[in-house]
Formats: C-alpha cells, sequence, structure tokens
C-alpha cells in the first residue's frame, strides 16, 4: 500500500502536497487518521528492457 500526500509533511524527510511514497502499515494509517494523506494503490515499478550482449 502507498500514500498520496493531502499537504506538505515532514515524515523523515519532507513530502509536498501530491507526492506518493509507501511506508509500513502503522505509518500510512497514521498519515491517513491525521489527514496528511490518502491511501492509494501503487503501481509496479517496470524494468527496462535488456539489451542483448555486443
Amino acid at each position: 500500500m502507498a500514500v498520496k500526500f493531502l499537504r506538505p509533511c515532514q515524515q523523515g524527510t519532507l513530502y509536498n502536497k501530491d507526492e506518493v511514497a509507501s511506508f509500513d502499515e502503522a505509518t500510512e494509517k497514521r498519515l491517513v487518521e491525521q489527514k496528511f494523506a490518502e491511501t492509494v494503490k501503487a503501481k509496479p515499478v517496470e524494468k527496462p528492457a535488456e539489451k542483448p550482449a555486443a
């Protein structure tokens, strides 16, 4: 699970509005409960295609 920030928030580092980040479940729950963020479904990161060896 990941969260999208609704306003700037200091959580280890500074996150700005509309930034998306992933944390442990307890941290994500706290951020949502305190209305700093909303849950979003994280998109998997795609690996770039491997080039054949020359």
